[in-house]
């Protein structure tokens, strides 16, 4: 079968290559930034926009002319996906909205977010893995600190080489990286007969079916949450003081496009915390769905809408909202366990041994008994306990484990309505060549029974 990965790698660069990587970056934003409001301006005369091809002929023009000449200086093949890019983006904001892949309409590219460009065109000695260094056209040769090898490890331990597709610089947080894009042509693994159902929270950000927690350093986070609140105060009050020294005569008047030296280290200074909060919860997805991929064959998880779960509830004027404080605490849980990047994480790590994640309904989850199925909100008296209130029950476990065992029982007892659109997609993923089609469980059936239950928790 044919996978792709990526594999990222932080950039050695001196002042000389610092400033020719963001020159390249400039260039392209400009470039974008550019061709967006020629597009804008058609667009709001009600004249037919540009196609790429003729965005790409007007790009010859802008480096002909002497105001535009140093994009000359830059690569060519930035500027011309950052024109692909762009044609792209206007065509996803005509798709319906119903359509997943529908966007808005493109915004123009500010200055230090997001920068970087791609060079899909290289030649294969370009790329030094065994020295670690990539050679970038009007750059040249550029270390790259290589901690592991551009290769794919299969289930027995074994590695793949593969081939490069495309090359990435960006920067984040001051420091450049380089991503290499590589397809990989492996055998397809055999899928695990294990099946568990797993459940998201808050105070336990994953729970299984089978009585396991995984749970996220949040106390970390939120003192660095608390940090980077101190450095917005601080970088508030130096906007504010300088704009009182500006009435003065004692200082510059204030300039977002050119701020002070101070200004600019505050900036870094909570780019940076926020890079490592990142980090954190990426290396907590990222184990967590290794964990889970190495043991279990097919993981069922709940298909939460999370853009609802977060949405704000202050309401309007006429109807003001309740809770308010209530709810944003509980949206900034949500958004600082990352439940969306989660289940990415653990169907791209079962994508790699051969195993299946499959969406099922969430409702009623967390209410129903999974020993005689009566459904009840005084089954779960608080966040953590649930207790069935049928007398001729009484079943009592964690709560976030019954929502797991709920989610396993309706992934085992076959797709509803809700869930038949996901099992479909991965039907269509396997006969593709990423899974056959065959080694699937079927999803009318049970699996085989786990071996081990632990006490307290009913098989199913």
């Amino acid at each position: 079968m044919k996978i792709t990965c990526a594999f990222q790698y932080e950039l050695y660069v001196d002042e000389t290559r610092r400033a020719a990587l963001s020159r390249n970056a400039g260039c392209r934003r400009f470039v974008f930034n550019k061709a967006l409001g020629i597009q804008n301006e058609r667009k709001s005369k009600g004249e037919k926009l540009l196609t790429y091809k003729e965005l790409a002929h007007e790009l010859v023009l802008w480096k002909k002319q002497p105001e535009t000449a140093f994009l000359r200086e830059a690569m060519a093949q930035p500027l011309q996906q950052a024109l692909l890019d762009l044609d792209r983006a206007i065509s996803d904001s005509f798709r319906p909205k119903s359509d997943p892949a529908h966007k808005g309409w493109p915004k123009f590219k500010a200055k230090d977010i997001g920068d970087g460009f791609r060079v899909p065109q290289f030649a294969p000695e370009h790329i030094d893995n065994a020295n670690g260094r990539v050679k970038l056209p009007k750059i040249g040769w550029i270390r790259y600190r290589r901690t592991r090898a551009i290769a794919f490890e299969c289930a027995n331990g074994t590695l793949v080489p593969g081939v490069v597709k495309q090359i990435h610089v960006k920067k984040d947080c001051g420091r450049w990286f380089v991503i290499f894009t590589v397809e990989f042509e492996v055998q397809a693994p055999d899928m695990k007969a294990l099946d568990v159902g797993i459940d998201v929270g808050v105070v336990h950000a994953v729970a299984t079916s089978d009585g396991r927690f995984y749970d996220l350093d949040t106390e970390k986070i939120r003192s660095i949450e608390k940090r980077i609140a101190g450095l917005k105060r601080k970088l508030s009050l130096n906007q504010e003081s300088r704009k009182k020294l500006a009435k003065l005569g004692l200082a510059e008047p204030f300039d977002k496009k050119q701020p002070s030296r101070k200004r600019r280290q505050l900036k870094e200074r909570i780019q940076n915390l926020y890079r490592k909060i990142r980090c954190i919860r990426q290396d907590f997805h990222r184990k967590t769905a290794h964990a889970l991929a190495q043991e279990y064959g097919c993981v069922y998880v709940e298909d939460l809408k999370v853009k609802n779960m977060t949405a704000s509830a202050k309401g309007t004027v006429a109807n003001p909202g309740k809770n308010v404080k209530q709810k944003s605490g509980l949206n900034r849980a949500i958004l600082r366990t990352g439940f969306y990047s989660l289940r990415q994480t653990i169907e791209w790590q079962l994508l790699k041994v051969g195993g299946v994640m499959i969406s099922v309904d969430p409702r009623g989850t967390s209410i129903t008994c999974p020993h005689c199925q009566s459904r009840d909100k005084r089954n779960r008296p608080t966040q953590a306990i649930f207790k069935c209130v049928n007398e001729s029950c009484g079943f009592e476990a964690n709560a976030d484990v019954v929502g797991a065992l709920n989610v396993l029982r309706k992934g085992r007892t076959g797709p509803s309505a809700h869930n038949k659109k996901h099992i479909a997609h991965v039907v269509s993923v396997g006969e593709q060549g990423f899974r056959p089609k065959d080694s699937m469980p079927s999803m009318g059936t049970a699996l085989e029974p786990r071996d081990r239950v632990v006490q307290g928790i009913p098989a199913l």
